[in-house]
């Protein structure tokens, strides 16, 4: 297959990633062009880890953007492209009206990672889906969203569900006490995880919340939060808050990592305290490591885990629900213990990287042999 993968966002977060990981798991077996915002991250992350052929367009502010969409036509057209694979959201009035100009009149496919709120069904929006030949959502509840949300017809979306690696390599114990020290943690200190960026919606508040009701209730939990600030200062109010409840010391924060899974391993537990997320990507990468989680019960988060089977809800936006989750894993070791177990068995079936791509080409394949 000659697939175009197409993504002008100028950021590089899990989704941009996600372009990057579905275009070189993919030129494996087909011939991939990736068409980018030129100097974005996203080009420049390419750049440096691919040699995947790279084409340019600059983003147009225009509802419908006629001459980006005549630039790529031209570009589908002279590559002799099949399919388009699109990621992100203001990208999809210009492939529409790519596909609809170009000769060769290629597949277009949607892989859609965001939640959908409002009815999509007015004339410009059933002018765009009636060009879309497949979704793939991350969810089965972003799937039902879109069935009901959009004119597009139920066969043309299908559910996939993200894949994440096994962690580089395992820890032994003596390599996860240094880790812990490094970061002024003690080998028994019960440590909670809190992966992700640092904003409001992402519910930091709540773990600290948490680690304080754990205080009065004289168990020692810590928290380690790491993450990037998505708006500056937004570290000192979670700091400050620490403060005013008096647990400062139980809380350690860390920047953004590139390998989260190490510093997982680190973690008694771990938990996704979004009020809610459409997947939550490191769920299953914690699961994969071994580590035993806990999420909101908001979003696709219930489709990853299993209540008291691999792993624990909690009520969103509740943090007296998350500290009692919390406090029952501390309470119960062999609780913790199982939940890993039965966790990981199913990150490892379900959420499998090489998997997910191998299903993804299948799902593209059998879109352009309809």
């Amino acid at each position: 297959m000659n697939i175009l993968e197409l993504c002008l966002s100028s950021g590089l977060g899990g989704l941009e990633l996600y372009v990057y990981r579905a275009s070189d798991a993919l030129c494996a077996n087909n011939n991939i062009t990736a068409v980018l915002l030129e100097n974005g991250q996203l080009d420049n992350y390419f750049e440096k880890n691919s040699s995947i052929p790279r084409l340019h367009l600059a983003r147009s502010k225009n509802l419908l953007p006629i001459i980006n969409a005549i630039k790529l036509a031209k570009m589908i057209d002279e590559r002799g492209v099949d399919l388009i694979h699109m990621h992100w959201g203001k990208d999809f009035a210009l492939a529409a009206l790519a596909k609809k100009l170009s000769r060769r009149k290629p597949k277009l496919v949607y892989t859609r990672q965001m939640m959908i709120t409002r009815y999509k069904n007015d004339i410009y929006h059933r002018l765009l889906y009636s060009q879309l030949d497949l979704l793939i959502t991350i969810t089965r509840q972003l799937k039902k969203l879109y069935e009901k949300f959009t004119p597009l017809e139920k066969d043309k979306i299908k559910t996939l569900y993200y894949g994440v690696t096994e962690p580089e390599k395992t820890l032994d114990h003596n390599a996860v006490t240094t880790l812990r020290q490094s970061m002024g943690f003690t080998d028994s200190d019960f440590i909670v995880g809190l992966f992700g960026r640092l904003e409001d919606g992402k519910g930091q508040h709540l773990l600290i919340k948490a680690i304080a009701q754990a205080k009065k209730d004289n168990k020692i939990i810590k928290a380690l939060i790491v993450g990037h600030e998505m708006t500056s200062g937004y570290q000192d109010i979670l700091n400050q808050l620490a403060e005013s409840l008096d647990v400062h010391d139980n809380i350690a924060f860390n920047g953004f990592v590139d390998n989260p899974q190490e510093l997982m391993q680190a973690c008694d537990c771990l938990c996704l305290t979004t009020y809610e997320e459409t997947f939550g990507l490191v769920l299953p990468e914690a699961m994969r490591a071994g580590i035993a989680v806990i999420g909101s019960n908001k979003g696709g988060v219930p489709e990853i885990i299993d209540h008291n089977k691999t792993g624990l809800l909690f009520e969103s936006k509740d943090e007296d629900s998350l500290y009692q989750q919390i406090s029952s894993l501390y309470d119960n070791p062999d609780m913790r213990a199982m939940l890993a177990s039965q966790g990981k068995e199913k990150a490892d079936t379900m959420f499998d990287n090489d998997n997910h791509y191998i299903k993804l080409e299948t799902i593209l394949s059998g879109v352009l042999n309809r």
